[in-house]
């Protein structure tokens, strides 16, 4: 065997066994939201126990069909950043206005967000909190504050958020450095 194809057949080996290792279990729009969180018990970003903020999980339904659980809406945006070219079959938020645990989980296009209120987010400064029923965000809204805001408002608040910390601890490393070369 020559030095290139033994090197094409390493990199095939390389390719398939990181494909076969890296795609959980496939799944239908009908079993997705059975048993999730058994299936998807910590946020696939910050390995956080999703049962315990059962309340701010979200749902992640790719177009081919990979399913990822997170713990926020806000990790739910940096998994949207970085599986971005697989698509979207349905995303799926919780109903902070429900009384059952765990809450149940509605498609982010029927849920009403509200941001900014003195209700205490998950893996966030500002909350964002996702109701199924718009009245229920606007009763929550008279007695907590914040704004309501569909799910792409969610979004862009949560990637705006982290772009404002990951450049405000890039500027204080930098005046770190900066103290440590002066004189």
């Amino acid at each position: 065997m020559n030095r290139r194809s033994m090197l094409l057949a390493s990199f095939a080996f390389l390719a398939f066994h990181r494909q076969s290792m890296a795609q959980p279990e496939s799944a239908t729009r009908s079993n997705v939201l059975a048993d999730e969180l058994e299936k998807h018990p910590n946020c696939v970003i910050c390995n956080m126990d999703r049962r315990k903020f059962h309340y701010a999980r979200h749902l992640l339904h790719y177009a081919d069909n990979l399913v990822q659980g997170t713990c926020s809406v806000n990790c739910a945006a940096v998994c949207m950043v970085q599986e971005r070219r697989r698509g979207f079959l349905a995303i799926y938020a919780p109903d902070f206005g429900a009384t059952s645990e765990p809450r149940p989980l509605f498609e982010v296009s029927s849920v009403t967000y509200l941001i900014g209120s003195d209700l205490r987010g998950v893996m966030t400064k500002t909350s964002k909190i996702p109701f199924a029923n718009r009245d229920a965000a606007l009763l929550a809204r008279q007695t907590h504050g914040g704004e309501t805001a569909d799910f792409a408002a969610a979004i862009r608040a949560s990637l705006e958020e982290i772009a404002n910390s990951v450049t405000r601890r890039y500027e204080e490393r930098l005046l770190r450095q900066a103290r440590t070369t002066e004189p």
